[in-house]
């Protein structure tokens, strides 16, 4: 199939199954009613990533499509695993422990993956590789899955960076000389831009953990195969998750030394906090896109120039991403 052909199939799929999970979750009132930490006004049904989770892990495993290797099929079933631990969570709030327990076996199932990535070449003849590098991202897999958890707490906003991401990886790797974009990339994006029309402002659902966790984990498991392909260096993905990683890692490093328990809901995010100021969801989101299209893509594209580099020029383009983060929240503790 063309990409073009799939893109089109895996939007309509996502598009008419958010429909349905969205008049499902009404009809049986699967309802997030809003609380203290809401960015929502009144009750928005549960779980809306099912539109995406769904379409993508059937696309992925169609018969006209070469089918994955033992390695895929394990790590699709991760996924769909992660993502049904998210759906119970979202209707039975489990525990911190088991969350995280059920996490990492997920995290667990990259190991092979991780073990056979390259050598990542660090400055001062720093190389890491093997289990270090492995363990690495095993921890950087963990914190993704629950950033983007954190992250999907305003209207259009995670999905809207779920395309962008999948956009660009598409584009640099084009640039880079392969001309046929990843086809996880396409249905991973044309899936998310079925559910954005339901998700954009007033959104009529959200990602929910089901969601939010399996994007978090499939985007890595795409960017770690990128990566394994030779299609990709390590510093890109990061890039583009910039505003993501500076607004999720400074909020919880602030929470931490503020003596909060971390690990409960709150409403402190900088970009809660534009919302709330700015009366708007959808201002926040084209600030976001601007950010990713005109500051984050070049910054990447840079990072696989010169990939030598690539360390310093992640932390050039987080810098200003964490210190605009801290001014927001610094600006509401003195307006409160």
């Amino acid at each position: 199939m063309s990409p073009v052909t799939m893109l089109t199939i895996a939007f309509i799929a996502a598009l008419a199954l958010t429909g349905l999970w969205l008049w499902l979750a009404r009809s049986r009132a699967w309802l997030d009613r809003p609380n203290f930490r809401s960015s929502h006004e009144i009750p928005i049904p549960l779980s809306g990533g099912v539109g995406i989770v769904v379409p993508f892990v059937v696309l992925a495993l169609w018969p006209q499509r070469p089918a994955p290797d033992a390695q895929g099929y394990w790590m699709l079933a991760a996924a769909a695993g992660l993502a049904t631990t998210g759906l119970i969570d979202d209707f039975c709030r489990l525990g911190i422990r088991l969350r995280l327990f059920l996490q990492l076996l997920a995290v667990a199932s990259l190991w092979p993956l991780l073990v056979a990535l390259p050598p990542l070449v660090l400055p001062f003849a720093l190389v890491l590789h093997g289990a270090v590098l492995a363990a690495l991202l095993s921890v950087a897999v963990l914190w993704l899955v629950n950033l983007y958890n954190f992250m999907d707490g305003i209207d259009a906003l995670a999905a809207t960076e779920g395309i962008f991401v999948c956009t660009a990886l598409a584009l640099l790797t084009m640039l880079a000389g392969h001309p046929n974009p990843d086809t996880s990339l396409l249905y991973l994006g044309g899936t998310l831009a079925g559910f954005l029309f339901f998700n954009l402002p007033p959104a009529r659902i959200f990602l929910g953990d089901v969601g939010s966790y399996f994007l978090g984990f499939m985007i890595s498991v795409i960017g770690f195969q990128l990566i394994a392909e030779g299609k990709l260096g390590y510093w890109t993905l990061p890039i583009l998750l910039g505003t993501f990683v500076a607004d999720a890692s400074t909020t919880l490093l602030g929470r931490v030394l503020a003596g909060a328990v971390w690990y409960h809901g709150h409403r402190s995010h900088a970009y809660q906090l534009l919302a709330a100021r700015w009366q708007s969801h959808g201002l926040v989101v084209v600030a976001n896109l601007v950010i990713n299209v005109v500051w984050l893509f070049p910054m990447a594209w840079l990072s696989e120039l010169r990939p030598g580099y690539g360390l310093w020029i992640t932390l050039l383009a987080w810098l200003p991403l964490a210190v605009g983060a801290g001014l927001v929240r610094k600006a509401h503790d003195v307006s409160s």
